[in-house]
């Protein structure tokens, strides 16, 4: 089959809806609870009655959407392709993707391959349609969480050093390689992840139009731990094909974890801790699976069902490279290392317990790392030697 065509556009704008609809139930669930506990008279008499109108309102404003995202597709069948659509989608799987129904596209039931936005199938009449040009060196590029593959794309902004060409065609020019864009569902396990891309690898192999003779995985922040993950599981598992994939590259990923999803578990269990603050506690509970592994950098099952130690070093053939950026330009200082870039700090990032070439660049924060020139001449200088 051909990438996906746009009537399946409109099954995922539906399923966004759908999503949004059970989000904001949930959270006014949560709310009457605490309102509930904090005045019970009030709510028996008067307040359960508004909370039930709201939840109508709600549910008819859902049918509402879903009849207007129908009829945009219809007669509009890009606006799938809007980035505000499109962050819009990646927030809300990696938010609270396991607390609704998983329906069509913007729910992922499976991770994806996505060439300009459309899913590409995995049979090797699919790939040789999308990838004509299908070089023996395939690089895959994950991205991270509340994020989608059109992440990576920006606009020119020679002020935020942005040469508004996408790391996976510049690697393409430049090494050469062929690129290949992955969408997976963020708010998900990052072990959960991990397996779906081991199995997509291996379908990705088998049905390549060229012979694969190298493998390049690049992550994002999550995006290098779910990476990780897979090429820890295809080793466990001895995959064959896993000899192929030569190198591993983590931008900005939190290896051992992130300070600030340590700090909402924290806040969240002194919030529980209380009769009149535990529905707040519950509030902050609604946050993803994957989100709550980033606390720790969890990559294997074992360490998230039974709290279990693992070992995840990779195996000896496959080289990683971690790149790790701060606000600060200088690289040893006390804000660096306390803020790092904005989300994860410069130790976790370069995780000296894992053997890695290393990389540090100061004065970027997080997200610079998707588009930012010297990211990509580091990317480029370390896949050329």
């Amino acid at each position: 089959m051909a990438p996906e065509e746009t009537p399946t556009v409109g099954g995922e704008l539906d399923a966004g809806v759908h999503l949004l609809t059970d989000v904001v139930t949930g959270v006014l669930g949560t709310v009457e609870d605490m309102h509930r506990t904090l005045a019970p008279d009030a709510h028996r008499l008067v307040a359960s009655r508004v909370y039930d109108a709201v939840r109508v309102g709600v549910l008819a404003g859902g049918a509402v959407l879903q009849l207007a995202a129908r009829t945009t597709v219809r007669y509009a069948p890009t606006v799938l392709d809007a980035r505000g659509v499109q962050r819009a989608v990646g927030f809300a799987n990696g938010a609270f993707a396991e607390h609704a129904e998983a329906r069509g596209g913007a729910v992922p039931a499976t991770m994806t391959v996505r060439l300009d936005g459309r899913r590409v199938d995995l049979d090797r009449g699919s790939l040789a349609a999308a990838y004509p040009s299908a070089s023996g060196r395939v690089v895959v590029l994950l991205h991270g969480l509340v994020e989608t593959d059109r992440s990576w794309f920006h606009e020119a902004d020679p002020e935020k050093a942005r040469s508004g060409t996408d790391f996976g065609s510049g690697l393409a020019a430049d090494l050469p390689c062929t690129p290949v864009y992955v969408r997976y569902n963020t708010g998900r396990h990052i072990s959960d992840n991990g397996q779906e891309l081991v199995d997509l690898l291996g379908e990705l192999i088998e049905g390549w139009p060229a012979p694969v003779r190298e493998v390049v995985l690049v992550g994002h922040s999550m995006g290098g731990l779910v990476a990780r993950s897979a090429v820890h599981q295809a080793n466990e598992r001895a995959l064959p094909w896993l000899p192929k994939v030569t190198r591993l590259v983590c931008l900005g990923s939190p290896h051992t974890g992130a300070p600030l999803e340590r700090g909402v578990v924290r806040l969240a269990g002194v919030l529980g801790g209380f009769a009149a603050s535990a529905p707040l506690g519950r509030l902050l509970g609604l946050r993803s699976d994957g989100i709550k592994d980033l606390a720790r950098g969890r990559l294997h099952r074992d360490q998230w069902d039974g709290g279990r130690s693992v070992d995840t070093v990779l195996p000896a053939g496959v080289r990683q490279f971690f790149l790790a950026v701060t606000l600060s330009r200088a690289e040893g200082s006390l804000w660096s290392r306390l803020v790092g870039d904005g989300l994860v700090a410069p130790s976790s990032a370069a995780d000296p317990s894992q053997t890695a070439d290393v990389r540090w660049l100061g004065g970027m924060h997080h997200f610079d790392l998707l588009h930012h020139d010297a990211v990509y001449a580091a990317l480029l200088g370390w896949l050329r030697s």
